[in-house]
């Protein structure tokens, strides 16, 4: 079997604008890639058309074997207005509703994924419930470009939300953004490749405040996926936490475990490139733990240019450790995966 994680439909401008109603689609959408850092080649790697195509979609994952696929359409980012943010995401989810969910092509293998304004909790909570019902949606997405950490007490009610619901929180890096803050604490870099390196940093930071604010803590069955960043990637400050947690836990009382413990039970990973390194870490003062192979689960981020297909993933580890990612940790962490699979296994 394999899950597809990490899927990125295509919303295009025209039907999108009209989805989002006025006032807020008498504006110009931002560009799909963002306006400061556009790449010198084209971002998407199959044309438009197919980027925006349900059937197009169906046809490729039949042609890679993937089993399930869970979507999460890009919303161009942060929009500072709530009222306008508002708009956009119940567009959004109206507009993949129908054209994605619900569309023929899809055969039942379609997954969902219910987008929020995170400036308005209220609002976000009221959309939650819009579509929580529909047991195709598996997780709430929240972009890691924010004007706040979420940790941050105003957010708890939606991660508690998606607990009771039992759905996962995906943080995926959408590059477009109406308010753009800056890609890094010392500024504006001045290139694409720079930028693009440095994507993980922002999800780090969130993952970060989700520990040290005790999240994780208070809600023991929140369970994240960061779309945008590796797992080799969070390491140095997973172990770097670790270390100033045994001196600073003081003013963290409700930080009951190593920072490290609550990366291992409530996170995982889409594949990256550099995943590639290891599937194994010992757990010394160097390294996470474990087994990094129960810590990813497989992402194609298709229709993307640094996406990767099911067969390239992993080549070096053995079938049992390309089993987990491909396919049995998504089933282990998405609570509403896991029940389709065992309902159509007829377990």
């Amino acid at each position: 079997m394999i899950i597809d994680c990490a899927v990125h439909p295509v919303l295009g401008n025209e039907e999108f604008n009209r989805e989002i109603g006025g006032p807020w689609n008498l504006l110009k959408l931002p560009p799909l890639f963002g306006d400061r850092y556009r790449a010198p080649f084209d971002q998407l790697a199959v044309p438009l058309e197919e980027a925006t195509s349900p059937a197009a979609l169906a046809d490729q994952l039949r042609r890679s074997g993937v089993d399930y696929a869970v979507l999460s359409p890009t919303t161009r980012g942060y929009w500072p207005n709530p009222q306008q943010a508002t708009s956009v995401a119940r567009g959004a989810n109206k507009l993949f509703a129908e054209k994605w969910l619900n569309a023929p092509e899809s055969e039942g293998k379609f997954l969902g994924s219910i987008r929020v304004a995170m400036n308005d909790v209220d609002e976000a909570l009221r959309e939650l419930d819009r579509w929580a019902d529909d047991d195709r949606y598996v997780q709430l997405v929240a972009p890691a470009r924010a004007l706040g950490t979420y940790g941050e007490q105003r957010f708890f009610p939606l991660w508690r939300a998606a607990v009771e619901r039992g759905l996962v929180v995906f943080i995926h890096d959408d590059l477009g953004t109406l308010c753009e803050p800056p890609p890094s604490q010392v500024g504006f870099p001045s290139h694409f490749a720079e930028v693009h390196a440095i994507r993980p940093m922002s999800a780090i930071v969130h993952l970060t405040s989700f520990i040290i604010a005790g999240v994780f803590e208070r809600l023991p069955e929140l369970r994240v996926v960061l779309g945008d960043v590796s797992v080799h990637a969070a390491r140095s400050l997973a172990i770097r936490t670790d270390k100033d947690w045994q001196s600073d836990r003081l003013e963290v009382p409700w930080v009951s475990k190593d920072p490290t413990t609550y990366l291992e039970r409530n996170v995982r990973f889409v594949t990256q490139a550099d995943d590639e390194i290891s599937p194994h870490s010992a757990r010394t003062a160097d390294a996470i733990g474990g087994d990094n192979s129960e810590l990813v689960v497989y992402g194609s981020r298709h229709p993307y240019w640094d996406g990767v297909r099911a067969e390239d993933v992993f080549p070096t580890w053995t079938e049992k450790e390309r089993a987990r990612c491909l396919s049995e940790n998504a089933v282990q962490f998405y609570p509403r995966l896991a029940a389709r699979v065992s309902a159509e296994a007829g377990v």
